[in-house]
């Protein structure tokens, strides 16, 4: 509404001057780029597999003599014909990460650098497959909706992608780059107080920045509001069967055995592994053998050949275990009354880890289960700032932030 007036009074005032009326236009946009009519600038934190990775090669070595061991930078994350058999093993071979003892991280293998594009645009995120738009989009409609209301792509509206393969532990110079593009365009923005917009494991990202990184008064300064949406608060029973058999993000046609290592090498996946202390005591693996709850971890691992893992979960279970409230407002969204992985079953002696178990299903948005989705209800009366839950049943997990009434739902807390 003030954009209108400001353009109807350039208008007025520019005819009696007689300039011209691309002088208006020229100021109408300015009038954009420093904040416009916008209540609240938004910064989005992607979710799992929501960021594009880039790589470049330099290798020795490689799987198959058709895979490539130089290159310029390229599309790895993600490129659906990378993903094709026999192709894929050369991306698993440049995707999954190494633990390097001597620095004690997790890094890229032998000659493979990589990087996030697109950091402090949303470009990146809009669409996650540059070359196979349609089939991939993730956050486009949602900025396209949010353009009608003034915003503007990379000033008021930004991504703040990540290597989702990591956690906080492992890369706390993103929470670095995270507050400073906030505090950019919070300046940028006529001083207006940022919304963060976050999705899947960017819930667990923000929470945790929000907690760990910045402080009450910084808060204050700077943030508006969190709308976290469809967070893994507690995990998924999806990240333990992707330990055991893999899991195929359902990606149509991709073998889950294929992305088992790389599942495997990201401390990422430990992250979102069942939280026991919200979790009930129902098993999740259920093996001729022997069960396994999210209280038998150590014995999982073992079992599976991955001892390893374990010491990751040590490492990374409780960067955002408790919860706490961010003492932010906050408007809590997410799904429900979707079939969801509650326990993958393998029946025959020998199966287990290594194919595919039969799956039990549950309630929850397709890939988080409701027991997890729910706990941020807890927020709820618990602080003098005001948090808010709603559901969404029927709507799946990827689905959330593209959904037609979810968007309008966050346009209408922008609104506010």
């Amino acid at each position: 509404a003030s954009r209108d007036r400001f353009c109807a009074s350039c208008r007025g005032v520019l005819g009696l001057m007689g300039l011209s009326r691309s002088l208006c236009v020229l100021l109408t946009t300015c009038f954009a780029l420093t904040g416009g009519d916008i209540r609240t600038p938004v910064v989005i934190v992607p979710g799992l597999a929501g960021s594009q990775i880039d790589a470049k090669l330099n290798k020795t070595t490689a799987p198959h003599v058709y895979c490539d061991k130089t290159s310029d930078w390229f599309t790895l994350w993600v490129s659906l014909e990378e993903l094709i058999p026999p192709v894929i093993d050369c991306w698993t071979a440049n995707m999954k990460l190494v633990y390097n003892e001597a620095l004690s991280k997790f890094t890229d293998p032998a000659g493979v650098t990589t990087r996030i594009p697109g950091f402090g645009n949303t470009s990146t995120i809009e669409y996650l497959d540059p070359s196979l738009t349609e089939a991939t989009t993730y956050f486009s409609q949602m900025v396209d909706e949010l353009k009608t209301m003034g915003y503007v792509p990379g000033v008021s509206i930004r991504g703040a992608p990540y290597d989702w393969r990591f956690t906080p532990v492992d890369k706390p110079e993103y929470f670095t780059q995270l507050r400073l593009l906030i505090e950019d365009t919070y300046k940028t923005n006529s001083n207006k107080k940022i919304t963060i917009i976050a999705h899947s494991l960017g819930c667990l990202q923000t929470l945790y920045f929000l907690n760990s990184v910045v402080n009450s008064q910084w808060k204050s300064l700077y943030i508006d509001s969190f709308i976290p949406i469809a967070g893994p608060w507690a995990g998924a029973a999806n990240s333990m069967r992707g330990y055991s058999a893999g899991y195929n993000l359902h990606i149509p046609l991709l073998n889950p055995s294929d992305l088992r290592p790389v599942q495997r090498s990201s401390p990422s996946s430990a992250w979102l592994l069942p939280t026991p202390k919200y979790w009930d005591s129902r098993p999740i693996i259920i093996t001729p053998a022997k069960n396994y709850t999210a209280n038998d971890y150590e014995e999982f691992f073992k079992d599976i050949d991955f001892v390893f893992g374990f010491e990751v979960w040590k490492k990374v279970s409780n960067v955002t275990q408790s919860l706490v409230f961010p003492d932010v407002v906050v408007h809590c969204i997410y799904g429900a009354n979707v079939n969801t992985t509650a326990q993958a079953v393998y029946s025959t002696p020998g199966q287990f880890p290594n194919e595919q178990p039969t799956i039990v299903y549950g309630d929850g948005d397709g890939t988080v289960n409701s027991q997890s989705l729910v706990l941020c209800n807890d927020w709820i009366g618990k602080s003098t700032y005001n948090a808010t839950a709603r559901v969404f049943p029927g709507i799946t997990h990827f689905n959330m932030v593209s959904n037609a009434g979810i968007v309008d739902y966050v346009k209408s807390i922008l609104a506010l």
